[in-house]
């Protein structure tokens, strides 16, 4: 069982995944909000490796990726994280990227450093289930896959059949950012996708307050992922980022626990 799997099978109420770029905004200030992201009670850590062309990111994240490809960061900034995050942590790690820094270090290389380093989980943003044959023989590492809006049910039944770890549903169409209010058919969407597979549900795109956070786990979802509310506390406060993303965790964990 890997960490990912035994945290939702330990818990009974839904889980927080954070998310942030790997080096954002320097190596030294990434690693600090990782560390104000677990003290502050995370249960996943979900990160993002820097990319130049983050098609599913909205404003806010892009930026995160314009910072920390600025600041030196990549796939090594990454791995390094993890690796020192490891010496302090057991917390479950899912690192989301791109397919094409995979592509440009070599498949079989990138999925084995990514488990050698300590990730738990990598969700490849544009690669399908049909392309990601090698990393579907990884045993080390779960397959995460996203499930849109607009997936078919025969499809939801073909990702539950590959993925291990957990489903990312995707709370509405467009790219990530923050939503006052998730769309009115969220809870119909977490239900057929509970029926068509065995895996937890953790809904993501547009969660960066208490309110959403509550309107997520009240259409059903296994966890909530939190990003851009995490980057804007870099944007505000670039120096020392760490207390504002504690107070975020602390704050949407609250409204987790309204239901």
């Amino acid at each position: 069982m890997t960490r990912i799997e035994a945290a939702f099978s330990k818990s009974d109420a839904p889980l927080l995944i954070a998310c942030t770029v790997a080096g954002d905004p320097t190596y030294e200030l990434s690693l600090e909000v990782v560390r104000a992201i677990i003290a502050a009670g995370a249960d996943i850590l979900e990160l993002i490796i820097p990319n130049t062309n983050p098609v599913a990111d909205g404003p806010v994240i892009r930026s995160a990726h314009e910072r920390a490809i600025i600041a030196g960061g990549g796939v090594e900034t990454a791995f390094a994280l993890i690796r020192t995050i490891r010496r302090e942590s057991q917390i479950p790690i899912s690192l989301m990227t791109y397919v094409n820094p995979i592509i440009v270090r070599g498949e079989e290389q990138f999925f084995r450093d990514a488990a050698d380093a300590g990730a738990d989980g990598i969700l490849v943003v544009d690669m399908p289930p049909e392309e990601g044959a090698s990393l579907l023989r990884q045993k080390r590492i779960d397959p995460i896959f996203i499930i849109a809006p607009s997936t078919s049910p025969d499809r939801i039944r073909m990702i539950e059949a590959l993925g291990r770890g957990f489903l990312y549903l995707v709370s509405a169409p467009g790219v990530t950012g923050r939503r006052t209010h998730l769309p009115d058919d969220l809870g119909v969407r977490v239900r057929r996708v509970k029926e068509l597979s065995h895996l937890p549900v953790a809904v993501g795109f547009g969660i960066g307050s208490a309110e959403t956070a509550d309107e997520a786990v009240g259409a059903g979802a296994d966890a909530v992922v939190v990003g851009s509310a995490i980057t804007e506390c870099i944007l505000v406060n670039p120096v020392n980022p760490a207390p504002g993303v504690a107070e975020v965790i602390g704050t949407i964990r609250g409204g987790m626990r309204l239901n």
